[in-house]
């Protein structure tokens, strides 16, 4: 992602994830916007400024039926207060 980040510059590029965990969520989003806020790894100390999001915010941005292709099983899986959650999270570390 460093690579990237100084090839492209950080305002072309966006990170997207799909996971539903928010701990590792929170993490990763931090350490692409901030640094490895463990400083054990090979972006300790180095802050990308990437923006990150969860898929699930992007959905009207998806046409709807690549969505209901690709994301409608995943999306069941998904409750109410974890897509909460996830979505907090993301605002959170992106206006930090």
């Amino acid at each position: 992602m460093k690579n990237l980040v100084e090839e492209h510059g950080a305002e072309n590029l966006v990170v997207v994830y799909g996971i539903n965990q928010p701990a590792n969520i929170r993490i990763m989003a931090q350490t692409f916007k901030h640094g490895d806020p463990s400083f054990a790894g090979p972006l300790a100390g180095v802050a990308l400024n990437l923006e990150s999001y969860h898929i699930l915010e992007l959905q009207a941005h998806i046409p709807q039926e690549i969505w209901a292709k690709e994301m409608a099983m995943y999306e069941l899986e998904i409750e109410e207060e974890l897509r909460t959650t996830i979505v907090n999270i993301m605002e959170e570390v992106r206006s930090s």
